[in-house]
């Protein structure tokens, strides 16, 4: 009996710790790095874009320097700030931190998410990033010349600048919509196109065409879902997330819209909400040439 006894209480001890292993690998807060690459007829050499989003001034390690390692050992040729890097409830030292390592180091693009309009800081927070010598989009593009060739990265802002709820506001969404057409407008379908947009929710404007016109971009990166908060590898890609409610369609990956790529990064956020399987990400973008 005492043998039997102690089979048992061995066999519970190696169940225990198996269960705190598997747990612990379930909610890991480790950063990951992952890779996707696309092929274009448009560039003649490899271009690597680094996407951050949902940041939300999250400090990784002593004055960032986790996040800010991973991204040098990266060599991004850009950086793009997806939205959410700064946040209503907390202050903003995280995001300054980062943004004084990195705003000079890389040429670097920035849109804003919802949490910054949240805060009632907008304006301030676009100067603050502004000021680390980050370009600020609104509506616009900018030129990213890499090895003698150029690609075109465009932004819009989020939606909630033109105000709360703005799915049932039809003139907060018309102004969202002008600053996505101005960046159409902008396009030279010659290079290589990037919208910065935090919203995936949003899916049928980057697929909208009118006429024979297609929207024009090769790639959209966006954010704002966070994994969907927890993840069953191989069975759910998410459970639940802002705008998209339970089970979200764009949760994070790779989704083909027609002509074009969207990629949804699962976000920096470490906060009290667990992230199960679904470890915070800096995604790392590669382009390569055809052939």
């Amino acid at each position: 009996m005492k043998k039997r006894g102690r089979r048992r209480y061995f066999t519970g001890a190696c169940m225990l710790l198996v269960l705190a292993v598997c747990f612990k690998a379930a909610c890991s807060q480790e950063l990951a790095i992952p890779y996707y690459i696309e092929i274009s007829d448009k560039v003649a050499e490899p271009i690597r874009l680094a996407v951050l989003t949902d940041l939300h001034s999250t400090f990784y390690g002593e004055d960032q320097e986790e996040l800010i390692g991973a991204l040098y050992e990266q060599k991004p040729d850009a950086v793009l700030l997806v939205g959410d890097i700064a946040d209503d409830q907390v202050s903003h030292e995280g995001t300054e931190v980062l943004l004084q390592a990195i705003g000079k180091q890389y040429p670097c693009f920035y849109v804003t998410g919802n949490h910054e309009y949240w805060s009632g800081e907008e304006k301030e927070i676009k100067k603050m990033i502004a000021s680390y010598g980050v370009t600020v989009l609104e509506g616009a593009g900018s030129i990213l010349r890499v090895g003698g060739q150029q690609i075109h990265i465009c932004g819009v802002d989020d939606p909630d600048g033109y105000g709360q709820k703005h799915q049932h506001n039809p003139m907060a969404m018309a102004e969202w919509e002008n600053q996505l057409m101005r960046c159409r407008q902008e396009l030279d379908r010659r290079n290589y196109s990037v919208l910065m947009t935090h919203r995936p929710e949003l899916v049928t404007y980057y697929t909208h065409t009118e006429g024979e016109d297609p929207a024009g971009f090769d790639l959209v990166v966006a954010g704002h879902a966070h994994g969907g908060q927890v993840r069953i590898p191989g069975l759910m890609n998410g459970l639940i997330a802002p705008n998209q409610g339970w089970f979200p369609e764009y949760a994070g990956g790779r989704y083909v819209l027609g002509d074009t790529v969207m990629i949804v990064s699962r976000g920096l956020c470490r906060n009290l909400l667990p992230r199960v399987f679904n470890r915070p990400e800096l995604v790392m973008v590669e382009i390569w040439p055809e052939g």
